[in-house]
């Protein structure tokens, strides 16, 4: 029981020590009223992947639609209609001038970049895009727009209106470049989170930021990505509605606004199945963006016997997981491979179906022969010494006439009879000779 129970726990280790890590949770002290918002339910949805710059823009687009508020009692972004500069990230970012109504784009981009483990990657935090340029271009982290940089994901994008003669007045997070177009979330654009795309060549763009992320990239593009990996989705339009089946005609199950986030984790036919209510549905990919790969966890059951459990596996959505190589090993058993929760067997090596999974050990007890028993050598009978046989009666003297006379019909069958016959006539014939030699004498 003890080697069991060690086994088990063993098991159980390996598992939780191969886990993902921690979500993208803001490292300061949030307000009351922003923990109570959807904002702030989203942010703590999403997992750090390990690659910052995608994470950075994860963050943001968890934030779509968050709205500014008109004083610090509504920083919990709730307010459509409020214009006076009160947000979340400026709170983070800190006061300036003894308040926290001051334009956010670039709180936002920080605070980004903060909650994905980013802090240093642009050159610390910044309210100014002026004065981050500026760092940005000391460090050597700045391109040009007229230089022909193309911006990746996680690239600072920054802007300048006409007319303003500083370096910047506006900066966003570049999501991706498509057709010749980049594709942004920003901050304190119609004084909400919003997303934009924008021509390369487009004059309002001054250039972009180079963060030097690090950390281990994920190699996953967005564009291809998009309504093919299943994952953490945006709700992009006003609304979406939700359907029982893939199909515009299906019954309606319920709707979302802008901003939501759902996990896909079945794409097909340009449908994205989530679960609402406790019940599946499906949505339309055409209204959702790819926001951030989900982790999924291969994990191990070996059915209470055994020993060698693999250890639980956890991997990013937009890749595959195979069945581990490990095999298990218990006394009298025979290991026949593994099954899913549906049924189906697999084998080491196999690629696993999307989502978390909990393979269970196929066992057959070996039969137990049991053995026949050795055996013995006989016994040999005692035979008694010579000396101890007892004495052979002698046999009795017989007289011609007490010799019978036999008839045919009553010879005794057995051979010691017949030799017997043979005695008595012998002694017949021996007894006349003398009578008939007696008679001649007298």
């Amino acid at each position: 029981m003890k080697k069991l129970f060690a086994a088990v726990a063993l098991c159980l280790l390996l598992g939780i020590a191969t886990l993902p890590a921690h979500a993208l949770t803001p490292t300061y002290t949030v307000t009351g009223a922003y923990k109570k918002s959807v904002y702030y339910e989203n942010i703590n949805r999403i997992t750090k992947t390990g690659d910052p710059a995608l994470d950075a823009v994860a963050a943001a687009l968890s934030q779509l639609d968050y709205h500014e508020g008109n004083s610090t009692a509504q920083i919990d972004g709730s307010n459509k209609s409020g214009s006076g500069n009160y947000t979340e990230y400026n709170r983070a970012l800190g006061s300036i001038n003894a308040t926290y109504s001051y334009a956010w784009c670039a709180a936002f981009a920080s605070w980004c970049l903060d909650v994905a483990g980013a802090q240093e990657s642009a050159g610390g935090k910044f309210a100014s895009c002026t004065l981050w340029v500026d760092k940005l271009r000391e460090l050597g982290l700045y391109s040009s727009r007229a230089s022909g940089y193309t911006p990746k994901t996680g690239d600072l994008i920054f802007f300048r209106s006409a007319g303003v003669s500083r370096a910047s007045d506006h900066v966003g997070l570049v999501r991706y470049v498509r057709g010749g177009r980049v594709y942004t979330v920003e901050g304190n654009s119609s004084n909400k989170v919003s997303l934009r795309d924008y021509a390369l060549t487009d004059t309002y763009i001054v250039g972009y930021g180079k963060p030097k992320y690090g950390g281990i990239a994920a190699e996953l593009s967005l564009t291809a990505a998009e309504d093919r990996v299943v994952g953490l989705y945006t709700v992009t339009y006003d609304f979406v509605n939700l359907r029982a089946g893939r199909s515009a005609t299906s019954a309606k199950r319920g709707s979302l606004s802008r901003g939501a986030l759902v996990e896909v984790t079945e794409i097909k036919d340009g449908w994205g199945k989530i679960e609402y209510k406790g019940k599946p549905a499906y949505v339309s990919l055409d209204y959702l963006d790819f926001t951030t790969p989900v982790f999924h966890t291969v994990s191990y059951d070996l059915g209470g016997i055994g020993e060698n459990c693999p250890a639980a596996y956890s991997y990013l959505s937009h890749k595959s997981a195979t069945v581990s190589e490990a095999q298990p090993i218990a006394e009298g058993y025979l290991f026949l491979g593994w099954q899913t929760p549906t049924g189906e067997r697999v084998a080491a090596g196999d690629v696993l179906p999307q989502g978390p999974l909990q393979l269970t050990a196929l066992w057959e007890a070996i039969p137990v022969v049991e053995e026949p028993p050795a055996e013995q050598p006989p016994t040999p009978e005692a035979v008694p010494p010579l000396d101890a046989l007892p004495d052979s009666p002698a046999p009795p003297t017989q007289t011609p006439e007490e010799s019978p006379t036999l008839t045919p019909d009553q010879a005794p069958p057995t051979a010691s009879v017949a030799a017997g016959a043979v005695s008595g006539a012998l002694a017949a014939t021996l007894g006349a000779l003398w009578w008939h030699r007696r008679r001649e004498r007298d």
